[in-house]
This record gives structure tokens, C-alpha cells and sequence, in this order.
């Protein structure tokens, strides 16, 4: 019932944005009205924010508007001094309508408004993230699965804004620029290689605390069709890790999916802890991510962005066999592309913490050799690059 329901709610959806979709190839475009959106339209985050803080302060005669369906995000802002529109709102259809460029990192669809056609506009697909996992018609487990059956195809021909086409997708380097090509099925030559705007950041913020700071951040899962414990499972023991933190004048933040949450009673105990915290998982992990000097992860792309740093990474692909059975294929060999130890629990992850704080630059050489191959530019000037490209479709 819910099946047929949640169908029966999309073709009414689709049906409504069909004219929509039409009429927005004859209303006239603006060059000065840009739109942003992030997330599904729930965050204010990722490449779409950098860009769009980039173009507000250095480009105030564009008219940047930030459009969402998070009621919080709309306030704050708005409270910011920002142009912010309800995605659900007459003021957001005029929008999108009259605007000649769209910048989303997720999805067209999602992000802004299905009906937008870049055939009429520019359509910017800044991403979110360096591939290890494979992304788009290259996954076949996760995301685009469905995009490949013939039933979709048949919707594609009567529902034309579905097909996600875009004018402009960035790139960091050679390597992920074939990668996005290829996955995303685009030109080779609409895909530029900039460097990503949330990037910038990492060279402009810098860290104020005098003891150590580690992040961990595990990837997303979903695959498997329950929460996976990354914690007790693995050998997760509050007090020790205390311990040894404290010991090594150390603090350990956590971020991670709700999805991935580990048991009540280790929640419990991290609450109560002086060294081992939760971060909010709604919290922009980019605005300090340059102030930690260790990262934790397993597939997480995150780690090809800290690279930027030369910092001391640790890899814990603690279940990298269901993972790439259930959830994600890698495009590389994992053991390849991740300069730094890896560990398969968390007595392993004290082990490599205190060596990377005895012996930062122990990898220092495999991490450049990572870096030089994801990251074209290591500056803070991606925004100012991709605003560029963006000048020149509009040339």
C-alpha cells in the first residue's frame, strides 16, 4: 500500500512540474539571479554554501538566492543578512524561473527544482565529495541502480526533467575528472577541474586548543537495511580510550550518520566521558575541519580533502567485506589509494593514534603522492576558479 501510495504521489508530482518544466524554456532569464541548493534542500552546506558565501562577498550585484525546504535553515539566513526562499513557495517557482544559473552539489532534482532545464540555463553540479565509491551509472549497488531499468527510461520520455543533465560539473584533478565523465555520463569537456569551494576553507581556519584533536568520521551505510555498530562490536571501550587519550593529552570527536549510531549504553557512556564527545551531525564538519590534527575514517571521502592538510590519517576499514558486498564497490584498490595505517578494531586505532603523535610525518611521502594525484590546486582558491567557469558560459 505505501508502495503504491508513495507512487501515486511522485506522477501527481511530475505531472505538476511538466508545464512548469516547459514554460521555463520561454520565460526570459536573468544573468544576475543565481540559485543555490545543497542536500535534498534540508542543509545549508557543502560546495553550494562555499560558493555561494564566495559570490555574496566578492559579487554583490549578483543576486544569490538560497533556496530550501528547512524552515531552520530559512531563519538563520535570513537572520545572517542572506536571500533565502522556501523551496515550497510561489517566491521560489519566480525564482528559479527568471534565474540563468542553478549551482546544486547532489542532485538537480533534489536540490532545486526538477522543471529547471539546462538547455535554457546553466546548470552547476559542484558534487560533494572525491570518489572512492563509485558514484552514479557506475554503482551498481546503491544509487543508481534504478536509473538503469527500462521502466525508468519509459518515465524519462514523458517526464524529460528527470533526465539529470548539467552545463558545468567540477572536477579536482585528471584522475576524478575521467571518474565524473564516466559516471555522471556528461562530456568530458563540461567537466573542469577547479578544486572543490568547501576546500578553501581548510586554509583559512586554524586551531586555538593546545591539546590534541581527533576526528573520527565513518561513512554513511545503508546497504545492509539496518543501524551497523561500529563501536561495541569492534572492541569499543570507553574507559581505556579515556585513558589513553588523557595520557597523550588528547580529545576524540564523533560524528556520524544516525543511521550508524552505536548502542544506548555507549552513547551513555561517551556523555559521561571527559575525552570522547559527539559532534552534531547537522554541524558543517568544514568550518573546523583544519583544527584537528588527527582524522579517523574508513571510506569516508573526507579523507582526499584532509590530504590538504598533511595531517596523520588512520584508517579503520573495520567492515570493508559487507561494505563492498552491501553497500558501496570501490573504484581503487583500497590499500592503494589510503596513506596510512589501517586498523580492524579499536585496540588497533589506540595503537596508530599514539604513533601519529609521536610520528606525524611517518607517512608524509604516500600522502603526497595521494595529494598530488586527487588535487590539482592545494590553494584556497577554488571558488574564485569555478565562479570563472561559470563567467564563461555566461560570456
Amino acid at each position: 500500500m505505501k508502495k503504491i501510495l508513495s507512487k501515486t504521489v511522485k506522477f501527481i508530482k511530475y505531472t505538476i512540474m511538466l508545464p512548469l518544466y516547459w514554460l521555463s524554456c520561454i520565460v526570459p532569464k536573468d544573468k544576475n539571479t543565481w540559485v543555490f541548493g545543497a542536500w535534498f534542500g534540508e542543509r545549508y552546506a557543502d560546495n553550494s554554501k562555499y560558493l555561494f558565501e564566495y559570490v555574496n562577498k566578492n559579487y554583490p550585484k549578483i543576486n544569490t538566492i538560497w533556496l530550501t525546504k528547512n524552515k531552520i535553515v530559512y531563519n538563520d539566513l535570513k537572520t545572517k543578512g542572506y536571500k533565502v526562499v522556501l523551496k515550497k513557495s510561489l517566491k521560489g517557482i519566480y525564482f528559479s524561473m527568471r534565474a540563468k544559473v542553478f549551482i546544486v552539489c547532489q542532485s538537480k532534482k533534489e536540490d532545486i527544482y526538477p522543471f529547471v532545464n539546462d538547455k535554457v540555463s546553466v546548470v552547476v553540479q559542484l558534487w560533494h565529495g572525491i570518489p572512492l565509491k563509485k558514484i552514479g551509472y557506475d554503482d551498481k549497488i546503491y544509487s543508481f541502480c534504478n536509473a538503469r531499468s527500462q521502466k525508468n527510461k519509459i518515465k524519462k520520455l514523458f517526464f524529460p526533467f528527470l533526465i539529470e543533465s548539467y552545463s558545468l560539473l567540477i572536477a579536482t584533478s585528471e584522475e576524478t575528472r575521467k571518474i565524473f565523465s564516466q559516471a555522471f555520463k556528461i562530456e568530458k569537456d563540461k567537466v573542469k577541474i577547479t578544486g572543490y569551494p568547501r576546500n578553501d576553507r581548510l586554509f583559512t581556519v586554524s586551531k586555538e586548543e593546545e591539546y590534541i584533536k581527533i576526528i573520527y568520521l565513518p561513512t554513511f551505510r545503508k546497504g545492509r537495511g539496518f543501524e551497523v555498530d561500529l563501536f561495541s562490536t569492534y572492541g569499543f571501550n570507553v574507559i581505556e580510550i579515556n585513558k589513553k587519550l588523557k595520557n597523550n593529552n588528547a580529545k576524540l570527536y564523533i560524528k556520524l550518520h544516525p543511521v550508524n549510531k552505536p548502542p544506548a549504553h555507549i552513547i551513555e557512556q561517551i556523555h559521561n566521558s571527559t575525552q570522547v564527545e559527539f559532534v552534531e551531525s547537522s554541524e558543517d564538519l568544514y568550518e573546523n575541519l583544519s583544527t584537528f590534527d588527527i582524522l579517523i575514517t574508513d571510506y569516508s571521502s573526507v579523507f582526499f580533502d584532509y590530504l590538504l592538510l598533511d595531517k596523520p590519517i588512520i584508517f579503520a576499514p573495520f567492515d570493508i567485506e559487507a561494505y563492498l558486498k552491501h553497500d558501496r564497490e570501490f573504484y581503487y584498490n583500497y590499500e592503494d589509494v589510503t596513506p596510512g595505517p589501517k586498523a580492524r578494531n579499536w585496540n588497533q586505532v589506540l595503537i596508530h593514534i599514539e604513533e601519529a603523535i609521536k610520528y606525524p610525518n611517518k607517512y608524509k611521502k604516500e600522502r603526497k603522492e595521494i595529494r598530488d594525484l586527487f588535487h590539482k590546486y592545494q590553494d584556497g582558491n577554488s571558488s574564485m576558479r569555478v565562479f570563472n567557469e561559470i563567467i564563461k558560459l555566461l560570456s
